[in-house]
């Protein structure tokens, strides 16, 4: 039996793949278009944009998106490697074939007016070289891994390093395979006869960066998941992840005592009721070793965390009764209105949280008083707690915290 090398393609599976090329292009920019045009124009009219047509229609367009990417990716592909197919079938001085069935499908029958062999023999180097680039970028970016997160204390990423270093070990291993087919005693261009059927046929170079890109793209996928991953359990240890206002409180340091504070029963002098008189409660705590100053955060509980007392600036450790209008009377950074329950509410918990800081939070934020806010376990790990820029923010800016607790009702 005569030995056959296949015709890949012909000028005929060259013209077909550019039609489903422009057929699924052209519906994913209708697509796009009617996208636009209903997000920006319709969606002004309650008319126009309530016509059950037009949701209908947006429905088929959005079931034809998801088929036509993919077609449409496929045949960009399979056109830039049928036009480069036959380009070098000219090259090599073959007549190019209108329908490869006229030749039973055999290169050896295609017309040819000059004999030429191992004309891209190069295009193996190029493909070889941009497999080890590829690698050399994924190995960078192991490496930066592994340094940043061991550096933040998640030694479970040396693990996930090892795995993604086995991984794209692939690009490597592929880019070897490329360089070994530049050998033209054992291989040939898929374009080339080779009668004694001695040699192989080494990839193209189309089909090598299709490899390459469908496999970084893979790749980028996965660093991108571990590097999410790895966020998550640094932050989920650390940050508010997964955690609960009770289990922050559980981990509370520091002792804090509030002459204020009778059995459970805040005094009602602290209150800004017609009883009270507003003034901010007498409190004393530990001092802490290493803090720069303390911050005071007060809160109803009872109501969605209204904040009643900010104070982001105090460097001692004991205030007396009333330092809103006595020692911090003119500071800014010091902000107290006392609690003022809605008659007939029931008792509301009041709690007053301390935190010792190594110095003032690196993210920017504009605390808000005398409104609904941050509870203190996310005042605590949203802001105070974050010592430095970053993706992700490091921890530990909150040398110690603790709380006292009451209720006040009227």
């Amino acid at each position: 039996m005569a030995w056959i090398k296949p015709i890949r393609y012909d000028k005929k599976s060259k013209k077909s793949w550019l039609i489903r090329l422009i057929i699924s292009g052209s519906a994913i920019l209708l697509f796009i278009l009617v996208y636009l045009v209903d997000s920006v124009i319709l969606a002004k009219s309650d008319f126009l944009s309530s016509k059950d047509f037009l949701l209908v229609f947006f429905a088929v367009l959005s079931v034809a998106m998801y088929i036509s990417v993919p077609v449409f990716v496929i045949s960009l592909l399979k056109f830039i490697d049928s036009s480069m197919y036959l380009w070098r079938l000219k090259k090599n001085y073959f007549e190019l074939p209108e329908d490869k069935k006229l030749y039973e499908n055999d290169l050896n029958k295609l017309p040819r007016t000059n004999q030429a062999e191992n004309m891209y023999a190069r295009d193996s180097l190029v493909g070889g070289l941009l497999y080890i680039l590829a690698y050399a970028g994924f190995v960078a970016a192991d490496i930066y891994y592994v340094i940043k997160w061991t550096r933040l204390g998640e030694t479970d990423a040396i693990v996930l390093f090892v795995f993604m270093m086995i991984v794209h070990l692939f690009f490597l291993i592929f880019g070897l395979y490329l360089f070994h087919q530049k050998d033209t005693t054992k291989y040939v261009d898929d374009v080339d006869l080779d009668a004694g059927r001695t040699r192989k046929t080494r990839m193209s170079i189309v089909r090598s960066i299709t490899i390459l890109v469908i496999t970084s793209i893979i790749s980028v996928m996965g660093v991108t998941t571990v590097f999410t991953m790895t966020k998550y359990i640094y932050k989920s240890r650390y940050g508010h992840y997964d955690k609960t206002l009770d289990g922050f409180k559980e981990k509370a340091t520091m002792n804090i005592n509030s002459e204020d504070l009778h059995e459970g029963v805040w005094s009602d002098r602290i209150s800004n009721t017609d009883k009270g008189e507003n003034l901010s409660p007498e409190l004393s705590f530990d001092k802490v070793e290493g803090a720069e100053y303390y911050f005071i955060y007060m809160v109803d509980e009872s109501a969605n965390y209204w904040v009643h007392w900010v104070a982001s600036d105090v460097r001692e450790e004991e205030l007396g009764t009333g330092a809103n209008v006595k020692k911090y009377k003119d500071n800014s950074d010091f902000k107290y209105v006392g609690p003022y329950p809605p008659e007939g509410s029931g008792k509301h918990t009041y709690t007053i949280f301390v935190y010792a800081m190594k110095g003032k939070p690196d993210r920017d934020m504009e605390l808000e008083f005398d409104e609904k806010s941050l509870s203190p376990d996310y005042m605590y790990y949203d802001y105070l707690n974050i010592s430095k820029s970053g993706d992700p923010n490091e921890y530990g800016n909150v040398i110690a915290y603790g709380y006292i607790s009451g209720i006040y009702s009227r």
